[in-house]
């Protein structure tokens, strides 16, 4: 084959391969642009111990339904509540949160406080006299504290949820504090309500709530705290059925996101994702409202007695107690005496509102 021959031929073959190679190309490109175009779904785990019937369980439900709405109007949600501890105790699915292995959650203070400290200083016993208060605190002052701590352990502060006024009981009634000397008594993870409960002289045992009724059951403990629902919901009422109403601390829950999962959503998905539980007068309106209905039902138990504590019994708990914020904000450091400082800023301000008919 001469010169001219190869030329032609090799031209031929560069004519035959460079449209198959434009070929190929936007073959690939097109299948790219598919798959884009078909994103996948945004996986959302979510990870809380809600008991079936509870106010809780009904706001998950609500959850889920309002971002099942959202997919038809654009979202992309795939959801998958668990919900019924199926993941293990609270320090484990916070853990499973931060990891990304669940990419939300709810939690009790007890719970976060394994994580933030600080978290147990809104545990401090008898800081607050009532829900307003409460309120006020919270959603005024609490939520700008608290978004920062959070975001340093790789995670979202959403919001506060209601878990409700802390109250004592036991197989056997502590009317007084003198009353739970040597008493054998659970908490839960948070450093104040074990110092609490150690002010008391209890003998204290910390524990998931799933293991308190067993525990009753075979006499490792005696009692504890807890609030109403919970003591109703769970058969503690069974097993310890002295309630005695001291109402010493304000139990609040925080619903959380995985940080990163949560700054990769879209701003719509993310308000989405904020605005799917109910908003936050209507769930804790539910969770009052069921403990009042809940309350006057164990009062018409004669299985379960109900202890009201007169003025006299009340300051004897509040004396009792009242070391215990030094002791609390000293042994958790941290800023918990900045945050200490925030709630009674905010309940004084709250009270002086009132006082001078400033409304609510």
């Amino acid at each position: 084959m001469n010169e001219n021959s190869k030329v032609r031929s090799l031209g031929g073959w560069i004519l035959f391969i460079i449209p198959m190679l434009f070929g190929v190309y936007f073959f690939l490109l097109s299948s790219k642009t598919t798959e884009t175009d078909e994103a996948k779904p945004t996986k959302l785990i979510a990870g809380a111990f809600a008991a079936p019937g509870t106010p809780w369980d009904a706001d998950w439900q609500i959850f889920n339904k309002n971002l099942l709405a959202a997919n038809e109007k654009g979202g992309n949600f795939d959801v998958k509540l668990l919900i019924r501890g199926e993941v293990g105790g609270e320090p484990i699915s916070m853990t499973n949160v931060r990891r990304n292995r669940l990419q939300f959650g709810g939690f009790t203070i007890g719970g976060s406080s394994a994580v933030i400290p600080e978290m147990s200083v809104l545990l401090c016993p008898y800081v607050f006299d009532s829900f307003e208060e409460v309120d006020y605190v919270m959603d005024n002052y609490m939520l700008d504290v608290f978004q920062p701590l959070f975001a340093e352990k790789g995670l979202v502060l959403i919001r506060w949820v209601e878990v409700g006024w802390a109250y004592m009981y036991g197989k056997d009634p502590f009317i007084l504090p003198t009353d739970a000397d040597g008493y054998r008594l659970r908490t839960q993870a948070s450093e104040a309500a074990q110092i609490m409960m150690q002010s008391l002289g209890g003998d204290i045992h910390q524990m998931e709530v799933a293991d308190v009724i067993p525990s009753l059951q075979t006499g490792l403990i005696q009692g504890g705290e807890t609030n109403v629902v919970i003591y109703t919901f769970t058969g503690l009422a069974s097993e310890a059925e002295h309630l005695v109403l001291t109402q010493h601390s304000y139990d609040s829950g925080v619903l959380v996101a995985n940080k990163e999962w949560f700054d990769g959503l879209t701003t719509i998905e993310q308000e989405q994702v904020r605005n799917a539980f109910p908003a936050s007068m209507d769930s804790r309106n539910s969770v009052r409202q069921m403990s009042e209905g809940l309350l006057a039902n164990l009062r018409k138990n004669e299985a379960v007695t109900v202890y009201d504590l007169d003025e006299d019994q009340k300051n004897a708990w509040r004396e009792a107690t009242k070391d215990n914020h030094k002791q609390i904000i000293a042994d958790i450091g941290g800023r918990s005496q900045n945050i200490y400082d925030a709630m009674i800023k905010g309940r004084d301000e709250y009270r002086r509102l009132q006082e001078n008919g400033g409304g609510d």
